[in-house]
């Protein structure tokens, strides 16, 4: 997921998840009224609740562009819709070691023997806040409403999973051919277009959130987030989004989470849009909220004085697409102009100057903690001026030249600047020319998916624990024009990404992504990984505990106690 991704209301994911197994063959549960029949989390000792908590950081310099589940794209906006939505699936992680993706709305599901068909059970009782059922088709409508061709978003390529997505977003079918929702029997089945083994971790996306049946009346469906939403998650809106701030209010219709907490703890979560990180975190300092990001630089200081989830490790990567179509960049004749900005970045600087050295140099894109994960891929990621320059030396000796400054694209407003400048001065000291070129932070990523980006900052958290939700997600051919911004389209890297997807054997599928990704590193460079993140909030631990950031950058904003 963008971030200005992803998705378990639970904590504690770390490196154990190489041990989770994807597959489920009938993951049940009880029914005393917890969501599943993992092992309950003690309930946070301490604290009240009630009371209102005040976020000033988690939207920066604009608005959201979306927090429609169907449409959006950034962790911002999903820190809000992951509180108003509850999807099929969850994330236990209550064992750190041994992860699990266990039922939420769904009471249990389970897949054939190659996993093309998965079945799940919803359960009885789950409403949405206004007290409509959440059916089956809840699911199905919502399902269809967001493949359809018209209203898709940059998403929307994860319905080629199911059979008849691809025909529905092209528009050459009306229905998902794959989906069948019995609302008499609570039975919910996919039928899948090729095996997939994950699928049971990607149903419980923001994507595939369900939708009420007043959806079903709406003229124009991208207006549907600009009135008051309805949902089945912990916390409802109080009041239509404004461009000052989105007020969500406890939602006691809520059915409760895996982990057996019955309802959200704060009665008011309010998020207030600010100009940029620094004047967010000076009125954070003085006392104006009880939250906000730390601004680049001013790591060391939050950490000394106020509480933070700086010792979180975030399944997440910092780095810059190349857009393989752009003639100052990319195609084969520019190749050596991609190794050449990669070797002559000094991520170390970086990560020290701008980020007090809070986040890790990466060598890669997918992060440690993913399972497949390998270090080490990338072969020009290391700092090597002298390279670059022999390397921007060879690609002018081929009759290259540059006819102006290459763009650097980032979201102004969200603390990029500093790293900006730092690429600049290095690219410039090897004998490239490169400008900063800074872009509205609301519609930043809808027109990278549009194919505006040059060379363009394009962070990503992970959405659930799988390597293909980063090889898949950000560069196979099926995500250009949504999370693709590089427009990347190699044969042999797509080809290398369906085979690992469909591959049961996790060693043989960590190999089968470790092979693609030293393609998109090294063959071709068309990505240029800096840094892997941490937490980077700051509360305030005098007023709030149980402030918790999970490895997929979500706040559980749902479990924040008074003190």
């Amino acid at each position: 997921m963008r971030e200005p991704r992803t998705r378990s209301r639970l904590v504690g994911i770390a490196a154990g998840l190489f041990a989770l197994s994807l597959i489920a063959a009938a993951c049940s549960s009880d029914d005393s009224g917890n969501k599943s029949s993992a092992t309950t989390e003690k309930a946070a000792t301490g604290g009240k609740t009630g009371g209102e908590l005040v976020d000033l950081g988690t939207f920066l310099g604009d608005p959201p562009e979306f927090l429609d589940p169907g449409l959006n794209s950034t962790l911002n906006s999903y820190q809000v819709i992951n509180e108003l939505y509850d999807g099929l699936t969850d994330i236990d992680a209550s064992d750190p070691a041994n992860p699990k993706i266990v039922p939420l709305v769904a009471k249990s599901y389970e897949a054939n023997a190659d996993a093309t068909v998965w079945t799940f059970k919803i359960r009885d009782g789950e409403q949405f806040s206004n007290g409509e059922p959440v059916l089956p088709s809840s699911f199905s409508r919502a399902w269809e409403r967001a493949s359809n061709k018209d209203f898709a978003g940059d998403y929307s390529y994860l319905f080629n999973f199911i059979k008849g997505g691809k025909e529905k977003l092209a528009g050459t079918a009306t229905t998902l051919a794959g989906v069948k929702a019995d609302d008499a029997n609570m039975t919910l089945t996919v039928t899948l277009a090729k095996p997939y083994s994950n699928f049971d971790a990607v149903a419980g996306f923001q994507l595939f959130f369900p939708m009420p049946k007043a959806v079903d009346s709406l003229k124009d469906q991208k207006e549907w987030d600009k009135g008051l939403m309805i949902g089945n998650g912990p916390y409802k809106l109080a009041q239509p989004r404004t461009d000052t701030d989105i007020v969500l209010v406890r939602n006691d219709k809520w059915g409760g989470d895996v982990m057996g907490h019955k309802k959200a703890i704060l009665d008011k979560v309010t998020f207030k849009v600010s100009k940029d990180t620094d004047t967010a975190y000076n009125a954070f300092e003085a006392g104006e909220g009880d939250s906000a990001n730390i601004p680049p630089g001013r790591v060391k200081e939050a950490d000394q004085n106020y509480g933070t989830t700086l010792d979180v490790n975030i399944l997440g990567s910092y780095h810059f697409d190349i857009n393989q179509k752009d003639p100052s960049v990319g195609g084969a004749k520019n190749l050596k102009l991609r190794q050449a900005i990669d070797m002559a970045i000094n991520r170390s600087e970086i990560n020290t100057a701008v980020f007090n050295g809070s986040r890790t140099v990466s060598t890669g894109v997918t992060p440690p903690g993913i399972p497949g994960f390998k270090k080490g891929l990338c072969d020009y990621c290391k700092y090597d001026p002298q390279g670059a320059k022999a390397a921007v030396d060879e690609w002018k000796a081929a009759g290259n030249s540059q006819s102006g400054p290459i763009k650097i694209q980032f979201n102004q407003g969200s603390g990029h600047e500093n790293v900006v400048a730092i690429m600049v001065d290095n690219l410039k000291a090897v004998g490239i020319q490169a400008v900063a070129d800074p872009k509205p932070a609301e519609t930043y990523f809808s027109s990278l998916a549009k194919g505006s980006c040059v060379l363009c900052r394009a962070g990503w958290f992970a959405d659930y624990p799988t390597y293909d939700n980063f090889m898949y997600d950000l560069f196979h051919k099926d995500a250009i024009g949504g999370n693709n911004y590089s427009q990347f389209d190699d044969p042999k890297f797509n080809s290398l990404v369906d085979e690992a997807k469909q591959t049961v054997d996790k060693a043989k599928q960590g190999d089968l992504f470790n092979q693609a990704e030293k393609i998109l590193l090294n063959d071709d460079v068309g990505v240029i990984p800096l840094l892997w993140y941490r937490g980077a909030y700051v509360y305030n631990e005098k007023k709030f505990t149980n402030f918790q950031q999970t490895n997929f950058g979500l706040v559980l904003w749902d479990q924040i106690r008074r003190k």
